[in-house]
Order: structure tokens, then sequence, then C-alpha cells
């Protein structure tokens, strides 16, 4: 057995006097018992009505999962944005950034817009290159130490 306090509370009805009365006013034509009836009623509808909404409107925003997971890149697109970044140097988001932004250079292809549609700026901002694995580096690079004869 809850009281009218509690059930009041789940309805969702504000504790001050003001919410109260606007909410018991409406059954102030009936007498004794029955008005008492009439608003456990309305109340216990208004519980069931807000218990039964999988997702309160006003909680939408507190639902939602901080960062939702997007696709991984395709090898089309780490390849532009890897060229990208070869071309601009050490300061290629802050210039990727400043061209989506609508300013100079106006080098961004289909793929790079393709991509701030679809993922935006604040992707750009936490996203990394993928570092080279050692087996893709240079042959070249590697020269093993010869014996001195």
């Amino acid at each position: 057995m809850s009281t009218i306090g509690e059930l009041e509370r789940r309805a969702g009805i504000g504790s001050s006097p003001q919410d109260r009365t606007a909410f018991w006013i409406r059954f102030r034509h009936l007498e004794g018992a029955e008005c008492l009836k009439a608003g456990v009623a309305e109340l216990n509808r208004l519980i069931a009505e807000k218990e039964a909404m999988p997702i309160a409107a006003s909680n939408i925003a507190t639902t939602r999962p901080k960062r939702e997971k997007l696709p991984p890149l395709t090898a089309e697109e780490e390849q532009v944005l890897q060229a990208y970044a070869a071309k601009h140097g050490r300061r290629w988001k802050s210039v990727l950034n400043h061209v989506w932004m609508g300013g100079p250079p106006y080098d961004d292809g289909g793929t790079l817009r393709r991509l701030r549609n679809s993922r935006g700026p604040s992707w750009l901002h936490s996203y990394r290159l993928p570092k080279p694995r050692p087996d893709e580096k240079a042959v070249s690079e590697h020269k093993p130490d010869l014996p001195e004869t």
C-alpha cells in the first residue's frame, strides 16, 4: 500500500502545495471518499502511463551512449587520409578541419567530404593515423651489418 504522497511523486506531481492543488482541484466536485478514489485512480493511471514508456522524452539525451560506434574506415578512406597527412605535414588535421569549415586551400575531395558529413570534426580530432607495421617498411632501410675483412 502506498501513501498519497508517494503516488503523487511516482506520477510526477510536484511536491509544492501549488502543484498538488493543481492536480487535486480537478476532483473537488466529488464528495468525500469519491474525490479521493478518483484522484488515486488518476494517479495510478499516470504512473502506469509513465512506467509504460520505454524511454521518457526528457531522458533521451542521458540514456544515449556518449559516443556511438562508427564503422571502421575503408582502405580507400585510410589511403586518402594518409595522402592528405603526407601532403600537409604534422598540422594536417588542423588544415583539414579549417578546410571542412570552408577555408582555403579547398583541397578536400569527395572522400574527405564524405568523412566530414558522416563522422564530423570531433571524429577528426580523435582520429589517429595507423602506425605502419614493421613488415611494411622498405627493405632498403634495413641493411645488415657486414663483417669487416
